[in-house]
């Protein structure tokens, strides 16, 4: 497939993943959800979503196919080409839905967040602080106050933040396709060197 398409199908799987992580107040039960499990999703399922879209950037590029190849052109350059757009492409799906999720987050389902912040933080801080007693070096203990305040919905003015984050996302998923494509350009340029070229004269007929 084409950039494009590919960095749209990738896409898709990145778009749908941050949905599930940012949304997960919709369906994680504050109350009933075991202390642990709300320890984690708060702690790294931030972290995993982030390593995903990366992670599926980099897949694109690797997957891509170029369709409009130049013979004026190196192949190696529109390898670049098209792994750096379909890695952007990925990066910038999920920058436009992380916009709107905080629009969301801000507006329509800000009393969602402030209902499941005010209940999951005083289980979370209690996990924390029972986890970090049993450590040797236990740390200082967390407040549910300061774990309510991180799960607060964001403000409208955030949404320069998220704006700011797109771009600064599509430069380094973008740039690490260029670096996956620069990676194939060169692995391609290897086989290609390393193919024994035809003899003259190898299959024609002998006369006579």
């Amino acid at each position: 497939m084409g950039p494009l398409r590919t960095g749209f199908a990738y896409g898709l799987m990145a778009v749908c993943l941050t949905l599930v992580v940012g949304f997960r107040f919709l369906y994680l039960d504050p109350v009933s959800t075991p202390e642990w499990v709300l320890a984690a999703a708060e702690t790294f399922l931030p972290l995993v979503a982030a390593a995903a879209q990366i992670f599926l950037g980099i897949l694109a590029a690797i997957r891509v196919r170029p369709v409009n190849v130049d013979p004026e052109v190196p192949y190696r350059a529109i390898l670049v080409r098209d792994c750096t757009l379909a890695a952007a492409v990925v990066a910038v799906m999920v920058g436009i839905t992380l916009i709107l999720m905080t629009a969301l987050h801000a507006t329509v389902f800000a009393d969602g967040l402030r209902t499941y912040a005010g209940d999951a933080a005083p289980r979370i801080a209690a996990y924390v602080n029972e986890t970090g007693q049993e450590l040797r070096d236990p740390p200082p203990p967390t407040s549910a106050g300061q774990i309510e305040r991180n799960l607060q919905p964001p403000a409208l003015r955030d949404l320069g933040r998220s704006i700011f984050n797109l771009v600064l996302r599509a430069i380094l998923i973008g740039a690490l396709g260029a670096v996956v494509g620069l990676i194939r350009g060169l692995a391609h340029r290897g086989r290609t060197s390393g193919a024994e070229p035809a003899k003259p004269g190898a299959g024609k007929p002998r006369e006579g």
